[in-house]
């Protein structure tokens, strides 16, 4: 049995910090008390919250920031335990798990009375201070002495930006990545980002392009259609010597800003004005979904291919291809295990949104909440502690009449049919600030159950990228020192189902 630990005397603040996109966010940091045999000592951690990224009413409700301040003196720091006894990793979530429900029970809908980003500074902050007193690694949280073989997760580099991150552009996409697939470690999937990256770099200055870059670090340039980004990863790709079957391809189309105001969206039509394709139906638009997934054959994921008013497009896109590609659910279901569950949970494929999930922490607005989110879509979830917060946050009667519009009967069976279906998760940058390294907590959680995992924390550039980054290559370093095989997810990461013609599926 290890040592029992104990963390007592915490003591939680929140302060403004300055944001990557440019304005003031919130960080949490949390002081605290560490005894272990006869050492005694005192930690301090803190964690920053995204500002300027998604902040819709489906999603955790941020408020001001001297708001946010305010409540995390007056209404959280008083619900954070005496003391907590860690002997185990699961220890550690249970500790995260009952002050987070406190929270969600007295917060108000999505959190808006409390601030979601006073919640989840809070929230990560406490979780963070736990693992680090108690000495276990993030990978470890689900890892045990039987564990032989960790997953990495699939790293999407972005390399392409479009949509609304490039003004003047004729790509309706917002971002294009790729993928290194066939890589032996974690570390060589970053060794081959890097050197495609400077070779995208340098074709841009060979054409007398710019080679700016937008919020997430991929490549600002005018693009003349749709498909000119894909086809300079094709050529990149070749440039370097990469099989077909050596990367992937993906997009995050984020369709949402192509259906904007309510006559398109109550129409079920899409503007493309970027590339001016001008007006579509929602049946034209998976079509033109369907060019892109079969514009190459190791194009393997696709992300937002509808707006996040419009599930018909959603479960059409699914319907059709599903079997073909990774579809990823973001601002449909924004982390939000009331949309997540009716919208995976149905018996046929057209009943299904979709094959995967995004997963923020920003838009859940709790760590247990996002964890809880990836459990269920991967099959993982302790069904209790799901109904309990479901409850708590007054959502499990709406889902259960939701589940029962596409057959079935109970959480249980909701809960039930999702793990059967084999989906994966794609956890999401825009999920933390600052110096923190938070956000690789999550796929280094799971890499010990599923291989089905995916993460994207912008272009192999940039400080905020790579604190997102390299805490996973050393992760890697301690785990081969202690004798575990790493593993990189591959194409073997996607959905179960999912053929995609490179990998020889």
């Amino acid at each position: 049995m290890a040592k029992e630990t104990i963390v007592s005397n915490f003591k939680l603040k929140g302060r403004e910090i300055l944001s990557s996109y440019a304005n003031f966010t919130l960080e949490g940091e949390i002081t605290a008390k560490v005894e272990r045999g006869k050492e005694t000592w005192t930690i301090t951690e803190r964690n920053g919250i995204p500002k300027g990224t998604s902040d819709g009413e489906n999603e955790a409700v941020y408020i001001p920031n001297d708001k946010a301040i305010e409540s995390i003196d007056k209404n959280i720091a008083r619900l954070l335990p005496k003391k907590v006894s860690i002997k185990t990793p699961q220890d550690i979530l249970d500790a995260a798990s009952a002050f987070d429900l406190a929270m969600v029970k007295k917060a108000g809908p999505n959190k808006k009375l409390w601030g979601g980003n006073a919640c989840l500074a809070a929230s990560t902050a406490f979780f963070q201070t736990l693992l680090k007193a108690s000495g276990f690694e993030a990978w470890e949280i689900f890892a045990t002495k039987k564990t032989k073989t960790f997953y990495f997760p699939n790293i999407a580099f972005n390399m392409v930006c479009g949509g609304e991150h490039v003004p003047g552009t004729k790509q309706d996409i917002q971002e294009m990545f790729f993928f290194a697939m066939k890589a032996t470690s974690v570390k060589e999937v970053f060794e081959v980002g890097t050197k495609f990256f400077r070779q995208f770099e340098k074709n841009l200055v060979r054409d007398g392009l710019p080679t700016g870059t937008a919020k997430e670090r991929g490549f600002v340039f005018p693009v003349k259609d749709n498909f000119e980004g894909l086809t300079r990863i094709k050529e990149c790709a070749g440039q370097l010597k990469l099989g077909i079957g050596d990367y992937a391809i993906g997009t995050d189309n984020a369709f949402s800003e192509v259906q904007k105001g309510e006559d398109l969206i109550k129409e079920g039509m899409y503007d493309m004005r970027f590339s001016g394709a001008g007006r579509k139906t929602r049946e034209e638009l998976i079509e033109f979904d369907g060019s892109v997934v079969n514009s190459s054959e190791n194009f393997a994921t696709m992300e937002d291919p509808g707006s996040e008013h419009d599930v018909a497009a959603h479960k059409l896109m699914n319907e059709k291809y599903g079997d073909r590609v990774q579809i990823v659910l973001d601002d449909l279901v924004v982390t939000q295990l009331r949309f997540i569950i009716p919208y995976l949970c149905g018996k046929n494929m057209a009943d299904r949104a979709g094959n995967s999930v995004l997963i923020k922490l920003n838009q859940a607005g709790t760590f247990t909440e996002t964890r809880l989110a990836v459990e269920v879509v991967l099959g993982l979830a302790d069904g209790e502690l799901v109904e309990e917060f479901l409850s708590s946050r007054g959502d499990l009667d709406w889902i259960l009449q939701e589940c029962k519009k596409v057959g079935v009967e109970s959480l249980d069976e909701a809960l039930e049919n999702i793990k059967s279906y084999g989906f994966s998760v794609f956890i999401s940058h825009r999920s933390t600030e600052g110096s923190s390294e938070f956000l690789p907590y999550m796929p280094l959680m799971y890499g010990a159950l599923t291989r089905r995992l995916w993460f994207k924390a912008g272009a192999p550039n940039g400080e905020r990228n790579l604190q997102n980054y390299n805490p996973l290559i050393r992760a890697e370093e301690q785990m081969r020192e202690r004798g575990i095989k790493t593993v990189v997810a591959g194409f073997e990461g996607l959905p179960a189902g999912v053929t995609v013609p490179a990998a020889g599926n």
